[in-house]
């Protein structure tokens, strides 16, 4: 059996498969709002509620693309009054997310050239697809893992001034 996270669908962007996130939506209809002249427009939390709750819920598919759920903002957009929202409204690629602790276990213990070379891969695709932001987490366990240390020592700095700057 496959739960999904939250009982919502993944979001097919292109070749891949993202969470879909609240904020992301919200922000999607925030920028939606503002071109169409509603610099605080504060339904956007309660209709990004309502749209996480009827993928949970209701719809039957474990997989949305973009197209699918632009079009379901629109109609719930439509079906509330906004309309000059809806006319406004386009989704903008989802954030892009990297779990630095997981790509040091890839890579092994000690391989930072190989961590690197990962993370270089990595991030290529979300920055030629114009992600809308950059998450990475977990810098501090990475560089423990890949110094192989359990303590934070000046070598444990140095490589994460490195990873820093590579970012």
């Amino acid at each position: 059996m496959i739960a999904l996270k939250d009982s919502l669908p993944l979001l097919r962007a292109g070749d891949q498969l993202f969470s879909i996130r609240d904020n992301w939506l919200q922000k999607c209809l925030e920028r939606a709002a503002i071109l169409a002249g509603y610099n605080r427009w504060w339904l956007s939390v309660h209709v990004t509620t309502a749209i996480l709750c009827y993928l949970s819920s209701e719809y039957e598919g474990t997989v949305v693309t973009l197209k699918q759920i632009e079009e379901i903002i629109r109609s719930v957009l439509l079906a509330i009054g906004y309309s000059e929202i809806a006319s406004r409204f386009e989704m903008f690629n989802p954030p892009f997310e990297l779990s630095l602790p997981k790509l040091a276990e890839e890579a092994g213990p000690g391989y930072e050239l190989a961590f690197f070379s990962l993370l270089k891969q990595r991030m290529e695709p979300a920055l030629s697809k114009r992600a809308s932001s950059l998450e990475i987490s977990g810098l501090r366990p990475c560089v423990r893992s890949l110094q192989s240390v359990k303590t934070w020592s000046t070598n444990c700095t140095t490589l994460c001034t490195e990873i820093v700057q590579f970012v």
